[in-house]
């Protein structure tokens, strides 16, 4: 496991939330790559730290579907599974579509204005092309967040915490770009309802955009790792 060079852990937050976010990041950054052998002497070593607390990050990550432990056996990144990722975007999808609509009467100017930072950077991918930018922060990892924090659900905040990081990493995985591309003006729709308070209109935004860009990406990516499947015989 060529663990990711990075400071040790810091004594500001408890060191199994420390383990745990090291690990978030690299998993769904793809420094650590799906199907990659976890060792926690590695670990141990990369972050600073003793073993449990390296077990119990370990363990929250293997359920939220992004580690796989084996008693007695390895531990090791979870592959990325087709069939349970369009599960998961068809469950997000649902949820953020409620979230927008409840959402969109609670906005404040602050966040009307991240918004359009967020619909700006969009527009300007749809002219010259998608950028790492938007692949980085795509529409569930920051636009969408401001809904989510808006609302302030707090059992909505802990799905989204707990399932998000799986579709990210799935996106930032996705060797093409044709379903950011497909999804850049639709983001301009959903912000644009979103700052005239049509709450349905921003909704049914967010429903398209799941309908044509996720579709796209989660398709590109299946795809992707058909191709680099072993073949048979």
């Amino acid at each position: 496991m060529p663990v990711p060079t990075t400071e040790s852990v810091t004594p500001r937050r408890l060191i199994r939330d420390e383990v745990f976010l090291r690990l978030l990041d690299a998993i769904v950054d793809g420094d650590l790559a799906p199907g990659e052998q976890l060792h926690d002497s590695e670990i141990e070593e990369w972050v600073g730290v003793s073993r449990t607390p390296v077990r119990e990050a370990l363990n929250q990550l293997a359920a939220m579907g992004l580690v796989e432990v084996l008693p007695q056996k390895r531990t090791r990144v979870a592959p990325i599974d087709i069939a349970r990722l369009r599960g998961l975007v068809e469950t997000l999808g649902a949820l953020y579509v409620s979230v927008v609509r409840d959402t969109v009467p609670l906005l404040t100017a602050g966040d009307l204005s991240e918004l359009e930072a967020f619909a700006e950077r969009a527009d300007a991918d749809e002219r010259t092309g998608v950028s790492e930018d938007i692949r980085q922060s795509h529409l569930t990892d920051s636009l969408l967040n401001i809904y989510v924090r808006r609302l302030d659900n707090k059992t909505i905040a802990r799905l989204t915490t707990r399932h998000v990081p799986e579709l990210s990493r799935a996106l930032k995985a996705t060797p093409s770009l044709r379903g950011f591309q497909l999804g850049a003006p639709i983001i301009r729709e959903i912000v644009d309802a979103s700052r005239r308070g049509d709450a349905n209109a921003a909704a049914d935004g967010v429903r398209r955009y799941w309908d044509v860009a996720l579709t796209a990406l989660v398709d590109d990516l299946a795809e992707s790792v058909a191709d680099t499947a072993p073949k048979a015989g």
